[in-house]
Protein backbone atom coordinates (compact mmCIF):
# COMPACT_ATOMS: atom_id res chain seq x y z
CA UNK A 1 0.00 0.00 0.00
CA UNK A 2 1.50 3.30 -0.96
CA UNK A 3 1.33 5.86 1.88
CA UNK A 4 2.07 9.17 0.66
CA UNK A 5 1.65 11.76 3.07
CA UNK A 6 4.73 13.34 4.46
CA UNK A 7 7.03 10.53 3.32
CA UNK A 8 9.99 11.16 1.87
CA UNK A 9 11.37 8.81 -0.99
CA UNK A 10 14.98 7.08 1.21
CA UNK A 11 17.71 5.47 -2.00
CA UNK A 12 19.30 2.23 -0.43
CA UNK A 13 19.48 1.37 2.68
CA UNK A 14 21.55 2.33 6.04
CA UNK A 15 22.83 0.83 8.60
CA UNK A 16 19.83 0.90 10.94
CA UNK A 17 17.14 2.47 8.68
CA UNK A 18 16.49 -0.18 6.48
CA UNK A 19 12.66 -1.52 5.74
CA UNK A 20 12.68 -3.58 9.22
CA UNK A 21 13.45 -0.05 10.62
CA UNK A 22 10.09 1.81 9.20
CA UNK A 23 8.15 -0.98 9.87
CA UNK A 24 9.53 -0.88 13.70
CA UNK A 25 8.82 3.18 13.32
CA UNK A 26 5.26 2.52 12.01
CA UNK A 27 4.78 -0.18 14.63
CA UNK A 28 5.85 1.78 17.24
CA UNK A 29 3.52 4.86 16.63
CA UNK A 30 0.77 3.43 16.07
CA UNK A 31 0.62 1.25 19.62
CA UNK A 32 1.47 4.69 21.46
CA UNK A 33 -1.17 6.49 19.34
CA UNK A 34 -3.90 3.57 19.81
CA UNK A 35 -2.87 2.74 23.78
CA UNK A 36 -1.42 6.33 25.04
CA UNK A 37 -2.93 9.13 23.01
CA UNK A 38 -1.14 11.13 20.36
CA UNK A 39 0.71 13.09 23.20
CA UNK A 40 2.25 10.36 23.91
CA UNK A 41 3.53 9.60 20.74
CA UNK A 42 6.24 11.85 20.14
CA UNK A 43 9.57 11.37 17.95
CA UNK A 44 11.79 10.51 21.33
CA UNK A 45 9.33 8.35 22.17
CA UNK A 46 8.76 6.77 19.02
CA UNK A 47 12.52 6.33 18.74
CA UNK A 48 13.07 4.70 21.71
CA UNK A 49 10.09 1.79 21.80
CA UNK A 50 11.41 1.26 17.69
CA UNK A 51 14.84 0.88 18.82
CA UNK A 52 15.98 3.60 16.40
CA UNK A 53 17.54 7.00 16.47
CA UNK A 54 15.87 10.53 15.94
CA UNK A 55 17.80 10.91 12.94
CA UNK A 56 16.76 7.64 11.44
CA UNK A 57 12.62 8.91 11.56
CA UNK A 58 13.26 12.47 10.01
CA UNK A 59 15.62 10.91 7.48
CA UNK A 60 11.98 9.78 6.20
CA UNK A 61 9.17 11.90 7.71
CA UNK A 62 9.68 15.34 8.13
CA UNK A 63 7.69 15.57 11.50
CA UNK A 64 5.71 14.15 14.08
CA UNK A 65 2.30 13.74 11.96
CA UNK A 66 3.76 12.47 8.86
CA UNK A 67 5.05 9.82 11.39
CA UNK A 68 1.86 9.11 12.94
CA UNK A 69 -0.40 9.44 10.04
CA UNK A 70 1.44 7.10 8.33
CA UNK A 71 1.90 4.55 11.04
CA UNK A 72 -2.41 4.72 10.78
CA UNK A 73 -2.57 4.39 7.28
CA UNK A 74 -0.57 1.59 7.65
CA UNK A 75 -2.36 -0.35 10.26
CA UNK A 76 -6.27 1.01 9.54
CA UNK A 77 -6.29 2.55 6.32
CA UNK A 78 -7.42 -1.20 4.79
CA UNK A 79 -9.99 -1.78 7.52
CA UNK A 80 -12.02 1.39 5.77
CA UNK A 81 -12.77 0.31 2.38
CA UNK A 82 -15.26 1.93 -0.17
CA UNK A 83 -18.21 -0.79 -0.93
CA UNK A 84 -17.47 -1.98 -4.36
CA UNK A 85 -21.25 -0.89 -5.70
CA UNK A 86 -23.55 1.38 -4.68
CA UNK A 87 -26.45 -1.11 -3.85
CA UNK A 88 -28.25 -0.55 -0.76
CA UNK A 89 -26.41 -3.88 0.42
CA UNK A 90 -23.17 -3.05 -0.76
CA UNK A 91 -23.70 0.12 1.23
CA UNK A 92 -24.53 -1.41 4.03
CA UNK A 93 -22.17 -3.83 4.53
CA UNK A 94 -19.47 -1.08 4.02
CA UNK A 95 -20.42 0.93 6.41
CA UNK A 96 -21.31 -1.95 8.82
CA UNK A 97 -17.40 -2.90 8.74
CA UNK A 98 -16.23 0.84 8.77
CA UNK A 99 -18.39 1.47 12.45
CA UNK A 100 -16.88 -1.74 13.55
CA UNK A 101 -13.51 -0.62 13.08
CA UNK A 102 -14.55 2.68 14.60
CA UNK A 103 -15.17 1.27 17.62
CA UNK A 104 -11.77 -0.25 18.10
CA UNK A 105 -8.38 1.50 17.64
CA UNK A 106 -9.45 2.76 14.36
CA UNK A 107 -11.90 5.28 15.87
CA UNK A 108 -9.38 6.04 18.84
CA UNK A 109 -7.09 6.63 16.16
CA UNK A 110 -8.93 9.11 13.88
CA UNK A 111 -10.92 10.32 16.91
CA UNK A 112 -6.55 11.84 17.93
CA UNK A 113 -5.88 12.73 14.67
CA UNK A 114 -8.74 14.96 14.01
CA UNK A 115 -8.50 16.68 17.39
CA UNK A 116 -4.64 17.15 16.75
CA UNK A 117 -5.51 19.01 13.15
CA UNK A 118 -7.53 21.23 15.33
CA UNK A 119 -4.26 22.73 16.28
CA UNK A 120 -1.54 21.53 14.36
CA UNK A 121 -1.31 22.81 10.46
CA UNK A 122 0.90 19.79 10.03
CA UNK A 123 -1.28 17.10 11.82
CA UNK A 124 -4.08 18.52 9.71
CA UNK A 125 -2.33 18.43 6.35
CA UNK A 126 -0.96 15.07 6.62
CA UNK A 127 -4.65 13.72 7.92
CA UNK A 128 -6.11 15.43 5.34
CA UNK A 129 -3.64 14.08 2.37
CA UNK A 130 -2.85 10.76 3.34
CA UNK A 131 -6.28 9.69 4.47
CA UNK A 132 -9.15 11.75 3.46
CA UNK A 133 -8.15 13.19 -0.21
CA UNK A 134 -6.34 10.10 -0.65
CA UNK A 135 -9.94 7.90 -0.05
CA UNK A 136 -11.86 10.31 -1.12
CA UNK A 137 -10.58 9.61 -5.22
CA UNK A 138 -11.54 6.31 -5.09
CA UNK A 139 -14.90 7.34 -3.77
CA UNK A 140 -15.63 9.28 -6.44
CA UNK A 141 -14.49 6.76 -8.73
CA UNK A 142 -17.05 4.88 -7.49
CA UNK A 143 -20.47 7.44 -7.43
CA UNK A 144 -19.32 8.30 -10.89
CA UNK A 145 -19.60 4.64 -12.39
CA UNK A 146 -23.10 4.27 -10.08
CA UNK A 147 -24.39 6.77 -12.02
CA UNK A 148 -22.94 6.48 -15.07
CA UNK A 149 -24.74 2.28 -14.82
CA UNK A 150 -27.87 4.56 -13.61
CA UNK A 151 -27.61 2.84 -10.42
CA UNK A 152 -28.06 6.30 -8.55
CA UNK A 153 -29.65 9.62 -9.57
CA UNK A 154 -27.10 11.91 -11.02
CA UNK A 155 -24.85 14.09 -8.06
CA UNK A 156 -22.10 15.63 -7.00
CA UNK A 157 -19.82 13.00 -6.36
CA UNK A 158 -18.58 14.66 -2.71
CA UNK A 159 -22.00 14.90 -2.03
CA UNK A 160 -22.63 11.72 -2.14
CA UNK A 161 -19.62 10.89 -0.15
CA UNK A 162 -20.92 13.29 2.63
CA UNK A 163 -24.56 12.09 2.58
CA UNK A 164 -23.37 8.36 3.16
CA UNK A 165 -20.13 8.59 5.28
CA UNK A 166 -20.37 11.75 7.30
CA UNK A 167 -22.65 10.42 9.76
CA UNK A 168 -20.65 8.08 11.15
CA UNK A 169 -17.64 10.40 11.65
CA UNK A 170 -19.90 12.86 13.35
CA UNK A 171 -20.85 10.01 15.96
CA UNK A 172 -17.31 8.91 16.26
CA UNK A 173 -16.20 12.57 16.84
CA UNK A 174 -19.22 13.82 18.94
CA UNK A 175 -20.14 10.66 20.49
CA UNK A 176 -23.33 11.86 21.04
CA UNK A 177 -25.19 8.39 19.93
CA UNK A 178 -23.49 4.89 19.58
CA UNK A 179 -22.50 3.40 16.19
CA UNK A 180 -24.64 0.45 16.23
CA UNK A 181 -25.66 -1.02 13.44
CA UNK A 182 -29.62 -0.74 13.24
CA UNK A 183 -28.76 3.29 13.40
CA UNK A 184 -26.64 2.51 10.36
CA UNK A 185 -29.25 0.76 8.24
CA UNK A 186 -31.75 3.05 9.29
CA UNK A 187 -29.13 6.25 7.80
CA UNK A 188 -28.35 4.32 4.50
CA UNK A 189 -32.27 3.63 3.91
CA UNK A 190 -32.97 6.90 4.03
CA UNK A 191 -30.19 8.27 1.97
CA UNK A 192 -30.16 5.50 -0.72
CA UNK A 193 -33.97 6.59 -1.06
CA UNK A 194 -33.30 9.71 -2.40
CA UNK A 195 -30.40 8.39 -4.58
CA UNK A 196 -31.23 5.43 -6.08
CA UNK A 197 -32.03 5.64 -9.44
Amino acid sequence: MSIPSGRRQVRGTTRGGGPRSESRILDAAYDLLTEEGLAAATVEAIAARAGVSKVTIYKWWPNRAAVVTNAFLSRSGHALPYPNSMTREAVIDSLIHMADSFRGPTGKAIRALVAEGQTDPDAARAFQDGYINARRERGREIVRDAIDEGLIKPADPDVVLDLLFAPLYFRLIVGHQPLNDDAIRAHVTLALDGLLA
